[in-house]
């Protein structure tokens, strides 16, 4: 009976041993690619979305200027959130670049990065206001008749041109 007991014993500590030393997934991985899942999500939906608006009133004529201040008004609140959507340890190298455009820049000129995302911001509220006051060739001249996020004078550019990677197919 005791010589069972020993190899049982034995079994169970060396399964548990296997167990801790079997190479696994961190948290933090997981957790990682959860956040920039998040984060690409939130840029393509809270960001994307409202910059189409825009786009689509100074390119095509479509939506109104209620339209754009609204877009406008999302876009000043979503930017301020931007710089918390881009924990270190996120970027390309630390994860595929399929899986994200960020770009150690980042992290690198953290305050420059901050700053672009408050451009972004200051950029959109000065956007809702002259929407708001009813300027339509304002609005159009600071969206940009192109439509185009690098074109734009509302802080969209500098961001991505520092800081965001090429799209990976």
């Amino acid at each position: 009976m005791r010589q069972g007991f020993v190899l049982f014993s034995a079994a169970i500590v060396s399964a548990i041993a296997a167990v801790l030393i079997l190479p696994i997934e961190s948290p933090e991985a997981a957790s990682g690619e959860a956040l920039i899942k998040a984060r690409v999500d939130f840029m393509k939906n809270d960001i994307g979305k409202n910059w189409d608006v825009l786009a689509n009133f100074a390119k095509k004529g479509k939506g109104s200027l209620a339209d754009v201040e609204k877009s406008a008004n999302a876009l000043t609140a979503a930017a301020k959130k931007i710089p918390g959507l881009f924990p270190k340890g996120t970027a390309r190298g630390d994860y595929p670049a399929k899986l994200t455009r960020a770009l150690p820049e980042i992290w690198m000129d953290w305050d420059g990065f901050k700053k672009s995302a408050e451009m972004l911001s200051n950029g959109s509220a000065k956007l809702a206001t002259l929407a708001k006051a009813g300027d339509k060739d304002a609005v159009v001249a600071m969206i940009g008749k192109a439509g185009k996020y690098s074109k734009t004078k509302i802080g969209c550019s500098e961001c991505h041109k520092d800081f965001r990677g090429a799209r990976v197919k």
